[in-house]
């Protein structure tokens, strides 16, 4: 025990002259500058700007690259402001924590007593608390679909947006998480019913006064005054940097806001220092370190999820935050409590999508580096690492409407390599983990986690990532997989080829000579139905890949031309009815070619999986 203790007390004693170091600032300043200008070349991204805090004191802030391309204006970093997407739920749940603290709010209730305009189904015995939704546990499907819109004309208040937009409950309360954007959004809600305000009046009286965050604003369009100063987001396409309009965002709460990175130095210091910040406070310091605190865990040896905060712990070092995504903003505010540490990142390009963990790693490589030895892996055989194999997927999709197809193109793929690790590939990334006990693996060259749990039978049913504790991996098999899914489309697709385009050329073949046969050649009428059938579904399948050329747009609402598209599975399904009863009568009709007769009855089982399979994906009917 004392060998551990004196252990553990060195690890301690590296850490924190890791983190000292970071009060070298111009070594500071020259390692961000050498990472950020490094990327923002690489990965062709416009802008970046960046800020760290520690002790208190701003160590630096700073912007790189430009805010406006075409104008060349520099991005400065108190005085350009960044969307940081969902960054801006850790207002909404400081919000929240505020009136726990004050005994307006409780955290074990079912929050259905504070919804005034809307209820909550009870899909589940269990009820939602607020509890359930700062952890991501309600149990909720995710929503895509009137996720962005492209003005503020359609902005409606948020009760109007969940007397149309309630996202179903697919899952028992409490159990597995999976990120939910309309769950914080009804936390919001619950603000402003609560409090008698507008959430943005809330925010601005509550967290951006006491802070005087003068460069913040949740407000679409943006105040008069900090309009100027928004950087432009771009797309990089063509080798250039094409400006993209200003993103609205409907739920507002969870993922409007526009922040400087100055701004944001002030709001981690009031975290990091028992809610305040020279003088002003957001909220007590109990109900701070409460927050702070593990409120739920899919699996022991994962990081947990806090109150609100995401625990992305790594190398040892406790970390907390949130990330945040728009289409072309990017942003990570991560928070280091043990060293009173911040720091805070966005980039204003497509690009930089993913790029905030990369540029998190890197300064952990730098500033917190692995000090503990790797645990030695444990000793298994191929049937051991055979019952982790499989297709995994992430729990956070729609599962009721037409986007749920989305699911099919995210899965891991585990595999056995060498009877000694598993292989999971996502993507192009690819990494390779060994066992440490019955459910618990750990990246082959790092102290990185990846661990199981098994179902009611023994099996393995879930994967969790270590330092991601929003949601699950379920794991994936039989017809629900990617793999049976795409043979269905393949063996479709075939038919719908032959049926269009080699039924015809053939029929027209024959008809040109006399056949000496006693056989004749199908019905045309039964021909006709099928092949005018099949001109449906492709006409359907070729439709919807125009329609969706950029499968990102559904974000804004169903376009007219897709809802028009909606009507062709239903058309198909009396014709796929009448092919099955003029199978039924032409199978046993011998006065027909055997070969005909044969492809007919083939033609209609293929039509009758076309159509499930459509079903299976919620495009036979109007879900949206």
């Amino acid at each position: 025990m004392k060998k551990l203790s004196i252990l553990a007390l060195l690890v301690l004693t590296l850490h924190n002259t890791n983190a000292q170091s970071l009060r070298d600032t111009v070594r500071l300043e020259g390692f961000i500058d050498g990472m950020i200008e490094t990327h923002l070349r690489d990965k062709h991204i416009a802008g970046a700007t960046i800020s760290i805090v520690q002790d208190g004191k701003v160590l630096l802030a700073k912007g790189y690259g430009f805010s406006d391309v075409k104008k060349q204006t520099p991005v400065s970093a108190d005085a350009s402001l960044f969307r940081i997407g969902s960054i801006s739920k850790m207002f909404t749940w400081i919000s929240v924590m505020q009136l726990v603290s004050q005994g307006k709010l409780k955290l074990d209730e079912d929050v259905n007593v504070y919804l005034k305009d809307f209820q909550i189904p009870a899909t589940y015995p269990k009820a939602i608390t607020l509890k359930d939704i700062m952890t991501h546990t309600p149990g909720f499907e995710d929503l895509v679909i009137g996720l962005f819109s492209k003005d503020s004309v359609s902005l409606k208040p948020l009760k109007e947006i969940f007397a149309t937009q309630m996202p179903t409950r697919v899952r028992p309360t409490g159990t597995y998480a999976s990120y939910s954007n309309h769950a914080t959004g009804m936390a919001a809600y619950i603000v402003e019913q609560v409090s008698g305000m507008t959430f943005n009046d809330y925010v601005e009286k509550n967290i951006l006064q006491p802070l005087n965050m003068t460069h913040t604003s949740f407000r679409q369009p943006l105040p008069a005054n900090l309009k100027p100063m928004m950087s432009e987001g771009y797309k990089y396409e063509g080798g250039e940097f094409v400006k993209q309009p200003f993103e609205y965002v409907p739920l507002y709460p969870v993922g409007s806001a526009a922040s400087s990175a100055v701004d944001m130095t002030k709001f981690m210091e009031a975290i990091l220092y028992n809610g305040t910040w020279k003088g002003g406070s957001i909220l007590d310091s109990a109900t701070l370190q409460f927050m702070e605190g593990p409120a739920h865990q899919h699996h022991p040896r994962v990081n947990p999820m806090r109150y609100g905060f995401m625990d992305v712990s790594q190398n040892g070092t406790t970390i907390i935050g949130h990330g945040g995504d728009t289409f072309w903003f990017h942003s990570l505010m991560v928070l280091f409590p043990a060293t009173h540490t911040g720091l805070f990142v966005s980039f204003n390009t497509d690009k930089g999508g993913g790029l905030v963990l990369d540029l998190l790693d890197e300064f952990m490589k730098e500033y917190f580096p692995e000090q503990a030895p790797l645990a030695a892996p444990m000793k298994v055989d191929a049937k051991f690492l055979q019952q982790f194999a499989g297709a995994y997927r992430g729990n956070r999709y729609p599962y009721h409407d037409i986007t749920t197809i989305s699911s099919l193109f995210g899965d891991a793929r585990i595999t056995v390599v060498d009877s000694t690790k598993l292989r999971l590939a996502s993507g192009e990334t690819v990494k390779y983990f060994v066992p440490l006990d019955s459910t618990t693996f750990r990246e082959q060259n790092s102290s990185k986690i990846i661990a199981f749990d098994k179902d009611g039978t023994g099996k393995i049913a879930h994967m969790f990532i270590g330092n991601l504790a929003i949601f699950a991996f379920d794991k994936v098999s039989g017809i629900k997989g990617a793999s049976p899914q795409t043979t269905i489309f393949v063996i479709v697709l075939i038919m719908t080829v032959t049926v269009l385009f080699y039924w015809p050329f053939v029929s027209w073949i024959r008809s040109g000579y006399h056949s000496t046969r006693d056989t004749i050649s199908l019905p045309f009428t039964a021909r006709g139905v099928a092949w005018l059938n099949y001109f449906l579904l492709a006409s359907f399948y070729f439709g919807l890949v125009i329609t969706l050329s950029d499968p990102a747009s559904i974000v804004y609402g169903i376009p007219t031309s897709l809802k028009l598209l909606l009507m062709l599975p239903i058309i198909c399904i009396p014709l796929s009815l009448w092919m099955v009863l003029s199978t039924f009568r032409l199978v046993g009709d011998n006065r027909f070619r055997l070969s005909g007769r044969m492809f007919y009855a083939l033609s209609t089982i293929i039509s009758l999986l076309a159509l499930w399979q459509l079903y299976y994906w919620n495009f036979v009917g109007f879900h949206y």
